[in-house]
């Protein structure tokens, strides 16, 4: 009984903290640091919602964490005196870190490689605070000395989980939700081991994920932003090796418990590979996506994926309960992501032989758009006449996926090209008085979003520029002006 008082002390303090961050941060902190980033087509809310929910959170566990160090408990056996500090101030110190560099990029919008050298750094730290994977536990193979391999792991475990966090991040509650989800089957797992001051420190993350939640489901009043992933991830990442290692050997049991972020990341990697894409370019083809398009609403994506990962939870627990039916627990969960991807109809898992050789021509078509796009005002600059501008910009569409271009002048409508369809995504560019009308349909909006937004805007400048120019009224040199 004492146990418990204790536990769900550490989790009030975590939910009574991190909701008195929140409502500072969603009333007053926001308003004062309103995210510089630009709206992009992977945007679900027509309004612009804050980004720093990762304020609140990241420290509502901080300060409790420093609460349950100013009280007593080590005296019953629970303080977090009681574990290893090497590792305790790697979590914190690294979950700071990740923190700050998750906030800096919601500020002032970091570049990849900056931030994926800051993932790195935290997964060095991470190693040298002791959670290296040097030993691997399978359900298939009794253990596994990796050697060379446990540096290299522990960096892409580190890494890929912060990622997963931050890309599954795209749906009111989904990525809070099912980390709470992880949160609970791991402090299961902790219990049943009997290691009840990591217990309580998992117990003060839940907490602050709850606080954090509140605000963020469906319809979110904040969102976590990249401090909040990066610091969550972090976190996420550390614990789940800490709690599923037993006498040295690291169980692979993470994977189950944090299976739906993993599954999101490494189909979204396998499928940007495929098409060509670069990994870092975001597009709106994720699990959550899908969902909505097969008509969900968020809601229902929400809850489908949170319970989803409850599911996956109940199969660590099956491995971790009873190891001899581990191996068709993993097996179990292999048959789940099948059965997830073919029921949202990825054409890679319906389809593979067509999908498989349709990539090049794909690749290449994508190639072109992106070259011609960035020469676009050299590419229009050849044609002498609007009609011919015309036909220039309705060729690059057709490479980027564009079913209606609508471009206007004072209000009237100068050229249109294509349907008009409801369903399409229009995006609009203006300068003085011209104005250009981008339709895309799904298919096309949802891949490679980020790249086609900011080639868009590119060419709709230039065309802009192109017009003006043949606008332009014409003057004579002056030997050639009649008299």
């Amino acid at each position: 009984m004492l146990l418990w008082k204790l536990l769900i002390t550490g989790a009030l303090s975590g939910l009574v903290l991190g909701s008195i961050l929140m409502m500072v941060v969603v009333y007053r902190l926001a308003p004062l640091l309103q995210s510089r980033r630009q709206r992009s087509l992977r945007d679900q809310h027509q309004m612009p919602i804050p980004r720093f929910g990762g304020v609140g959170m990241a420290w509502a566990f901080f300060g409790a964490v420093g609460l349950l160090v100013w009280l007593p408990f080590e005296e019953r056996g629970l303080g977090l005196e009681m574990l290893p500090q090497s590792r305790l101030w790697g979590l914190l110190f690294g979950a700071l870190l990740a923190w700050g560099i998750g906030f800096v990029d919601d500020v002032l919008t970091l570049r990849a490689r900056w931030k994926l050298m800051g993932q790195l750094g935290l997964g060095v730290l991470a190693i040298f605070s002791g959670f290296e994977i040097q030993n691997l536990q399978g359900p298939f193979f009794q253990s596994w000395n990796l050697g060379a391999w446990s540096i290299p792991l522990t960096l892409l475990w580190v890494v890929g989980i912060i990622n997963a966090v931050n890309l599954i991040d795209g749906l009111d509650g989904l990525a809070s939700g099912v980390a709470l989800v992880a949160l609970a089957i791991l402090a299961w797992i902790v219990g049943e081991q009997g290691n009840p001051s990591l217990l309580l420190l998992i117990w003060v993350l839940f907490g602050s994920i709850l606080a954090f939640w509140t605000f963020n489901r469906p319809p979110a009043s904040i969102f976590m932003g990249d401090s909040g992933a990066y610091f969550l991830g972090y976190t996420l990442a550390l614990l789940t090796l800490w709690g599923t290692e037993s006498s040295g050997k690291q169980s692979m049991l993470p994977v189950l418990i944090l299976a739906v972020p993993i599954v999101d990341t490494a189909f979204a990697l396998f499928r940007r590979f495929l098409k060509g894409i670069p990994f870092y370019s975001a597009d709106k083809d994720h699990l959550h996506h899908r969902l909505i398009a097969k008509g969900f609403s968020s809601v229902q994506s929400m809850a489908i994926l949170v319970g989803i990962s409850g599911v996956y939870g109940g199969l660590a627990i099956l491995a971790f309960q009873w190891p001899y039916f581990q191996g068709f627990a993993y097996l179990g969960g292999l048959a789940l992501t099948w059965v997830l991807l073919y029921t949202l109809e990825y054409d890679v898992i319906r389809k593979p032989v067509s999908t498989l050789k349709g990539q090049s021509d794909h690749r290449r078509q994508r190639a072109l758009m992106i070259a011609l796009g960035q020469q676009m005002e050299t590419f229009l600059g050849k044609d002498p006449e609007a009609g011919s501008v015309f036909r220039s910009i309705r060729y690059w569409g057709d490479l980027a996926g564009v079913a209606r271009i609508e471009v206007r002048k004072a209000e009237q409508v100068l050229w249109a090209d294509g349907p008009t369809d409801q369903s399409h995504r229009t995006l609009l560019f203006q300068s003085d008085s011209w104005e250009v009308r981008w339709g895309l349909p799904e298919a096309s909006w949802t891949l490679d979003s980020d790249v086609k937004g900011e080639l868009l805007d590119q060419v709709s400048q230039a065309l802009f520029e192109r017009l003006q120019q043949l606008d332009a009224p014409k003057v004579l040199p002056l030997r050639q002006r009649p008299r």
